[in-house]
């Protein structure tokens, strides 16, 4: 029964209606009614594309606009295909650029990502064969009736979106951090409490990458939803050690702990939002909390305070301005923010929220395109890397075709395209599936032909289940099953248009398995151990550049520097491509050589590191003047970013003997967190703030060692292994 319920899915079963019936309809209409093959052919793969292969996200505005590109994108492809099929060297130089900007592409957004894997079947089925430059305008009227309908019925009958689950989830983890906090503040943090949020911290992760893309498009909304899960995994951390290292705020003056009690309230208010609520988030209520706790601390007359009271006071500042962070992340993922809010928080997103940086219309405009390309240019970049391998595999894919004089060259090119993976592994593992699964197509279509006969009613009606089984298939059924029901819808399809009995499942078959083996030879040439290596080699860069970025934050914060931190968009880059990479590692097929609990300790980690940067860059109340008793915090900067270079240096590329486990540094003495001493009430609380972000990195710095280490040996054995 459990097994039922867990294939059983609403937003799949109206997609495979949706498909059932307006992918045959279409395909009637044009083949009955225009009565032109080519039209009829282009329509029942363009239906195939926009109501199966795309699945767009977002508003019903962002989806239409979605598939208005996917449809303009794919009647130029078309052009593209039919003029280079007559040439084994353009079609081989014109695909690999095809390929390339297809995948990536990925790198914009989910929705673009999406668009590109179903704008490609027509450029395929447009190159795989030579045709007169005559056909183009019957191929491009199927494209554009078949996507046309099937995205506006798209758009008209659109689910539930799917960050629905996720946004539940962080309401849960937000709701749980302040029950955790106000029992906190009542020294009854109750060891069930913390493991509630525990355990809504990894259901939130686990929902957030389950996805192999980053909702980190230029839809601003789900950008907002990846900052406001960034944040609220930092705040579990300012939580969780804040209430460890403060310990009873009973005696604390209430000015000082106001902030945290305020933080309380916004967290439940934003939960609240991302239910559907209609709350409004006290945030200037937080925010005026926040500046009489400094006043209290650095005000004319005020006296000074004790060591534990500044360290309440930095917990209190320190989870205020996280949950502000992410209070307004929610409003603009739910799109209650205002324009000006939106704007400064998607310059936070990339590293742009100082005023030197570029201007923000760079990052909404064709620029800010460019930006997100220009970032992952890189062979870090997830999306890069596949790039090149796709274009190689699809490209050599068309010279076999164009070459061999292969009858059906277009499922070569869809045996490529389908079963090409992040791995060897991976892509050997899908060719295996795809092989299998068309050999049980071509079975089941060689009983099933003779059985429809010539009645066109039999064969239009096993053609809508077959369309059915395969629009329900992703993410619910086997790979070998949706194969299967894949080749009958094909053999059904083309038996209706000229009818050649179950034999062309033969042909198909043969032509799969040349595609399989072509992205498979790819893959072992380009990329054979996958996004693993990827994820590796940006863990060691997240430390490095976020151990810079963290001394240059603190000398900005200390005043040793006269300018703010350089580091802060390579950071942002860093973290992304990360995040990236971690999602294709997780989404390849079959079982994991990284343990996923060490992984997950160096990523937390990294977003712990990035995030007390951009904590200290943003250190306020600024004094210009120089600490002039700083120079310990500044050593002991050095030696944290000494430690994550350490870091960086095992767990990337291999050069040598494994290095020997790092020590990290050791805890700071009060001298280091500024305790005491000289300067004015201001310099002191700096220090002592500044010295307590150091520390809340140091708590958890043993704990990366062992994992480290594991990647550095997992790096270090042959890709087969």
């Amino acid at each position: 029964m459990n097994r039922w319920r867990a294939l059983w899915s609403p937003t799949a079963a109206l997609r495979a209606i949706r498909a059932a019936v307006l992918v045959p309809a279409l395909f009637a209409f044009a083949l009955l009614v225009i009565k032109s093959p080519q039209v009829a052919t282009f329509t029942a793969f363009g239906g195939f594309a926009s109501l199966v292969l795309a699945a767009f996200g977002g508003t019903r505005r962002d989806r239409a606009v979605a598939h208005a590109m996917l449809t303009a994108a794919g009647a130029v492809l078309i052009v593209i295909g039919t003029l280079v099929s007559h040439s084994v060297v353009a079609a081989a130089i014109a695909t690999a650029v095809v390929a390339f900007t297809s995948y990536f592409a990925a790198v914009i957004g989910p929705n673009d990502a999406s668009g590109a894997a179903a704008a490609m079947l027509p450029y395929m089925l447009a190159a795989s064969a030579a045709a007169p430059v005559g056909v183009i305008g019957d191929r491009v009227a199927g494209w554009v009736l078949a996507t046309g309908v099937g995205g506006l019925a798209v758009v008209l009958m659109a689910p539930r979106t799917a960050g629905a689950e996720l946004r539940q989830a962080t309401a849960t983890l937000a709701t749980g951090l302040a029950d955790l906090l106000e029992a906190g503040a009542l020294r009854a943090a109750l060891p069930e409490l913390r493991a509630a949020v525990a355990d809504a911290t990894h259901r939130m992760m686990a929902l957030f990458v389950s996805a192999p893309y980053r909702p980190s498009g230029l839809v601003i909304a789900d950008q907002a939803m990846a900052g406001a899960v960034n944040q609220l995994e930092w705040c579990k951390g300012l939580v969780g050690d804040g209430i460890d290292r403060v310990g009873d705020l009973r005696d604390t003056p209430l000015t000082v702990r106001a902030p945290l009690e305020a933080s309380a309230r916004v967290l439940r208010e934003a939960a609240a939002v991302l239910r559907g609520e209609p709350v409004d988030p006290d945030l200037k209520g937080l925010e005026q909390t926040c500046a009489d706790s400094v006043a209290r601390l650095t005000g004319p007359g005020r006296p000074d305070a004790d060591a534990m009271e500044l360290v309440v006071a930095f917990y209190g500042q320190t989870t205020a301005n996280c949950v502000r962070a992410f209070a307004t992340d929610v409003l603009i993922a739910t799109r209650g923010a205002d324009p000006l809010t939106a704007a400064s928080s998607v310059r936070r997103w990339y590293g742009l929220s100082r005023p030197d940086r570029p201007p923000l219309r760079r990052l909404v405009t064709l620029a800010g395109v460019a930006g997100i390309v220009l970032r992952n240019a890189s062979l870090r970049s997830v999306w890069f890397v596949n790039a090149l391998r796709g274009a190689l595999a699809l490209s050599a894919a068309v010279v076999i075709v164009q070459v061999s004089g292969v009858r059906s060259g277009f499922w070569v090119l869809l045996g490529a395209l389908s079963v090409l993976r992040t791995s060897a592994a991976s892509t050997g593992t899908q060719a295996v599936k795809a092989v299998v699964g068309t050999a049980a197509g071509v079975a089941v279509g060689a009983a099933l032909l003779p059985l429809l006969g010539p009645s066109p009613w039999a064969s239009w009606g096993a053609l809508a289940v077959a369309v059915a089984v395969v629009a329900y298939g992703p993410g619910k059924l086997p790979d070998i099953l949706s194969q299967a029901a894949f080749t009958v819808v094909i053999l059904v399809l083309y038996n209706i248009l000229a009818p050649t009995g179950w034999k062309l499942g033969l042909v198909r078959l043969q032509d799969v398995a040349i595609g399989c083996l072509v992205s498979l030879v790819a893959g072992l040439l380009v990329w054979p151990r996958g996004a693993g290596d990827l994820v590796r080699d940006d863990v060691a860069e997240m430390f490095k550049v976020g151990g810079v970025h963290l001394t240059e934050a603190v000398a900005w914060a200390l005043g040793r520097r006269t300018g703010p931190p350089d580091q802060e968009v390579r950071a942002a880059a860093s973290a992304f491509r990360l995040e990236d990479a971690l999602r294709g590692y997780l989404a390849e097929p079959g079982s994991k050589r990284m343990d996923r609990q060490d992984l997950w300790r160096l990523v937390i980690s990294g977003v712990r590191l990035r995030q007390t940067a951009i904590a200290l860059d943003d250190l306020t109340p600024r004094d210009a003047a120089p600490d002039p008793r700083c120079d310990a915090l500044l050593r002991h900067a050095d030696a944290l970013a000494a430690f994550y270079a350490g870091l960086a240096e095992q767990i990337g590329e291999p050069s040598g003997p494994m290095p020997p486990l790092l020590a990290p540094p050791s805890p700071p003495d009060d001298e280091v967190l500024g305790a005491g001493g000289d300067g004015t009430p201001l310099h002191r609380l700096r220090r002592r703030w500044v010295g307590e972000h150091l520390r809340h990195l140091e708590l958890h710095l043993a704990d990366l060692v062992a994992p480290a280490h594991a990647l550095a040996d997992q790096r270090r054995r042959p890709w087969w292994r």
